[in-house]
């Protein structure tokens, strides 16, 4: 997401309208696109401020130990969660081997069923 005084920038260029987009793009180090969503009014004027950068990387609570694994760690407990995914992993990639280890006998459809699955083309 963009900086907020970054997208109030372009849109004081474009205002101005001295500049093209695409020199606007290229000064400003953004892509073509972000400047003409900004200057047709696909994109709103919002973006990112440094209270919303403080506020997402700071932790609300201490840090506790897992009762789990133990680890020193912020809740919910990532460790723990990405032991699970991995040991769920492992089971389903252990059930496709044992599958695949089976052969799977085809099973053959009634005459009558297989006659008519023959191709019939229409003549015009």
């Amino acid at each position: 997401m963009l900086a907020l005084s970054m997208v109030e920038e372009i849109d004081r260029l474009l205002q101005e309208g001295e500049l093209s987009q695409r020199r606007i793009a290229e000064r400003l180090k953004v892509s073509r696109g972000t400047v003409s969503a900004i200057a047709s009014g696909q994109r709103g004027l919002h973006g990112r401020t440094s209270e919303d950068e403080a506020a997402s990387e700071t932790p609300t609570l201490p840090a506790e130990r897992c009762p789990n694994c133990g680890f020193l760690v912020y809740k919910p407990c990532l460790v723990c969660r990405t032991r699970e995914y991995r040991q769920g992993r492992r089971v389903l990639a252990a059930l496709a081997v044992e599958r695949s280890a089976t052969p799977r006998r085809r099973r053959r459809l009634p005459l009558r069923r297989r006659r008519h699955r023959t191709c019939r083309a229409r003549v015009a």
